[in-house]
């Protein structure tokens, strides 16, 4: 068994070059990539496995799902901690009452617990489980503030998700402001259990050069793709409402939208059941008192911005393509706005 960062700096530098070059991908992406997948593997070989669950985008790429040909390089890991982990025994049942998550105030509390497990429990097993794994010159970080305007704030403690970042040393000589060298990890307690399937995982590098990264590999509790779709379908429709919509890094998602609608839309769209738990879900468990929730219904929904923010979600796309796309053609953002608008019809012939 062996992996990639066991050789020497020269051959990991040539293996990268090598992957990049056959796969149509940069070099750092490649190298952050492998970062990803050890970094879940590690995850996965925790105490808390059983209880973890990978989601959002990265999870369609890594997931080597079929008919899905994403072409996107993911570089963020979404990851759900069930609440049945509060629950799980009588003793926790004392510890953590809250965990029924009957009211608002329970739910916080719940949050700032979460927050508090994953900071004192999870983050120092992941960093074991890294080294055991032969990870080198990483370290964990919790991370309890953001930089904002130059000013350090710190993130208030029932904020979910929970982030950590697994900080590592590049050894290549250039730079990205899109692909910084850590891998980001955001781990939430408030989401959804199921739908699920064991997906194998492996690298950009595995894929390319097996006999060079193949411990690397591992299976992994993934959440199915039709969940993922509706859930950024419905999640681009409530920032929308917000008084001020996120546009960096928000337009991968109407990227991964379209490439899913050919084949599993279809599937998501007319699963009621599936559909309405989501959006109970949210309300209950997200909930914003500036989105209204009826928005959500596939008579309402709007997926495409419009006004001020399309045209930051347009220099969003740019900076996408031009880090994370390794398709050889595309869609312009003109194309991608007659595709989804087709999505939307899509949803509301549906009704």
């Amino acid at each position: 068994m062996s992996i990639w960062q066991d050789k020497t700096i020269e051959e990991r530098i040539a293996i990268v070059q090598n992957t990049a070059l056959r796969t149509n991908i940069e070099d750092l992406a490649i190298e952050k990539d492998w970062w990803v997948t050890i970094t879940l593997k590690a995850l996965f070989s925790t105490s808390f496995s059983e209880f973890l669950l990978f989601k959002g985008g990265t999870s369609l790429s890594k997931g080597k799902w079929e008919n899905i040909d994403l072409r996107r390089f993911s570089e963020d890991i979404d990851i759900s901690l069930s609440r049945s982990w509060f629950t799980e025994t009588e003793e926790k049942q004392k510890l953590y009452p809250f965990a029924k998550c009957e009211n608002n105030n329970q739910l916080k509390s719940l949050r700032k617990a979460s927050r508090e497990v994953i900071f004192e429990r999870l983050s120092p097993e992941l960093n074991e489980q890294l080294a055991k794994l032969g990870a080198k010159d990483f370290y964990v970080e919790n991370v309890k503030s953001i930089i904002q305007d130059g000013v350090e704030i710190p993130i208030d403690t029932d904020r979910d998700p929970v982030v950590l970042n697994v900080v590592y040393p590049s050894f290549l000589d250039e730079t990205n402001e899109y692909i910084q060298p850590k891998v980001k990890i955001e781990i939430s307690c408030m989401s959804m259990d199921e739908p699920f399937e064991n997906r194998a995982l492996t690298s950009l590098i595995y894929d390319t050069f097996n006999e060079v990264d193949n411990a690397t590999q591992c299976f992994v509790p993934t959440v199915l793709p039709i969940r993922t779709f509706l859930e950024k379908a419905l999640l681009l429709n409530e920032e929308y409402q917000k008084k001020s919509p996120r546009s960096e890094r928000m337009s991968r998602h109407l990227y991964d939208l379209e490439r899913l609608m050919d084949t599993y839309s279809e599937t998501a769209i007319n699963d009621s059941e599936l559909y309405k738990s989501i959006i109970e879900h949210r309300k209950k468990f997200y909930h914003i008192s500036s989105v209204d929730y009826d928005s959500d219904k596939r008579e309402n929904i709007k997926i495409w911005p419009t006004g001020e923010i399309e045209n930051l979600f347009r220099d969003d796309y740019k900076a996408m393509i031009e880090s994370f796309i390794y398709n050889e053609n595309p869609l312009t953002f003109d194309q991608l706005r007659e595709r989804i608008l087709l999505l939307e019809d899509k949803f509301r012939e549906n009704t």
